[in-house]
């Protein structure tokens, strides 16, 4: 097998950054979101992440409610009935979504739901890891309305151009 090196890079991120990382496939781009979250070791040098720096990742599979929508959200959030209801809300699932069984939502529902799950843990800093694959345009429409106000730091790695226009990101970075 031929030895994969990425590097050297050295990348400083910051509240409210909204990066993408693009380039061929195979080229890293999954490899340093890894090493950046910490899943990988790097080979030299080092990692410095923020005290207060809550990561939060947004699964490809969008697996993470398997029953009733609110009931795991709530166990998930660590909330109550009605300030789950309130979040839930705030992310566009009304009372008739919340209700159902998770794997009857969309998946930009389901994506929705990930992205309210990940703001009730404070997360400041998202990374999404080809976010728009498998999701229909109303999906991803969902999924740029739901980060079109998130105000912490993005990483998002994907070869959607379109989605990258639509997030805004301020800076690229090309392996």
């Amino acid at each position: 097998m031929d030895e994969f090196r990425l590097g050297p890079v050295d990348l400083l991120l910051g509240f409210g950054d909204r990066v993408a990382i693009v380039g061929r496939n195979g080229s890293g781009k999954t490899t340093l979101l890894r090493a950046l979250l910490g899943e990988l070791p790097l080979a030299h040098g080092e990692r410095l992440i923020g005290r207060g720096t809550v990561f939060g990742e947004l699964d490809q599979a969008r697996a993470v409610f398997t029953g009733i929508l609110l009931d795991d959200f709530m166990r998930l959030a660590a909330m109550c009935s009605k300030d789950a209801r309130t979040l839930l809300a705030k992310f566009a699932l009304e009372a008739d979504d919340v209700a159902r069984p998770a794997p009857s939502l969309s998946p930009g529902e389901r994506t929705t739901a990930g992205l309210a799950l990940l703001a009730a843990r404070g997360v400041n800093c998202l990374v999404l890891d080809e976010p728009t694959n498998h999701l229909d345009l109303e999906a991803i429409e969902e999924l740029e309305s739901a980060l079109d106000g998130y105000e912490g730091c993005l990483l998002v790695v994907t070869h959607d151009r379109r989605f990258l226009e639509h997030v805004r990101v301020d800076r690229t970075i090309r392996l």
